[in-house]
């Protein structure tokens, strides 16, 4: 029906960081040399790379951990070149490395990150992890640097779905306790919009109808009450949507 469609395949490789059920290549500090563990075989990875294929759906991997975020990278670049075009997405993505993020380029992967852990489980991360790991999740600015195509999610109903409170996260990654989380990694609103709009229409085959304000699109879009491009850093969580329209239909006016 209208409005309504499958967004793809899922599967998980691993838990998360906050749980320590992440799947590291190095320890979790303090653990006796635990790394967590991988939830798949390469093979059942590999199985669920044919049924994507037979169907030509997307997969999405659920992968916070480097290990975990390895594995699927290296499965897909010795599977077949069909599933670049399926643009396939590692959730979360938390401790993607610098290091691999040509594999995202070679294998058309998208992270899409979690970019609330910052503030929410920020102190836990570093409890964890030590500041210095725990400063690289979600590394916006790598992606940016290496010029790879990422998006931000919220994973409601874990956290609010408040795209709003995302973007500020992106751009200051403060923890709840108030410790600036890898400043070497926050971005530009700029490109924090560009995340959860142009990118994010890209990374479910919707650009070209989404995304952008252009002639012949859908007309979906906010009215903010101020322009985020000028605001405040510190204030972007305060932004209000004042109007929503869908396909060119206001369906939400603030009171």
């Amino acid at each position: 029906c209208d409005n309504f469609r499958l967004g793809g395949l899922k599967i998980f490789l691993d838990g998360s960081l906050q749980e320590k059920t992440a799947y590291l290549t190095e320890p979790y500090l303090e653990s006796g040399g635990y790394c967590g563990y991988p939830a798949l075989r390469d093979s059942e990875i590999n199985a669920a790379f044919a049924v994507a294929l037979k169907y030509q759906t997307q997969l999405l991997a659920h992968a916070n951990g480097d290990a975990a975020i390895n594995q699927y990278l290296e499965c897909l670049e010795k599977a077949d070149s069909a599933l670049q075009h399926l643009r396939p997405v590692i959730i979360h993505a938390q401790l993607l490395e610098k290091s691999r993020m040509a594999s995202l380029k070679s294998t058309g992967a998208i992270p899409s990150f979690f970019i609330g852990h910052t503030y929410y489980w920020g102190y836990v991360h570093i409890a964890n992890l030590g500041y210095g790991r725990a400063s690289r999740i979600s590394p916006c600015r790598s992606c940016l640097e290496t010029q790879s195509l990422f998006t931000l999610h919220q994973d409601s109903p874990v956290t609010k779905p408040d795209m709003v409170f995302s973007l500020w996260c992106a751009v200051n990654r403060l923890t709840s306790s108030g410790i600036v989380l890898g400043p070497e990694e926050r971005i530009d609103i700029y490109d924090a919009l560009k995340a959860v709009t142009v990118n994010a229409a890209f990374q479910y085959f919707e650009e070209r109808n989404k995304g952008t304000l252009e002639a012949g699109k859908w007309a979906d879009l906010v009215i903010l009450d101020r322009n985020p491009l000028t605001t405040d850093p510190m204030k972007l969580k305060d932004l209000k949507v004042l109007l929503t329209v869908k396909k060119g239909v206001t369906v939400f006016i603030r009171p």
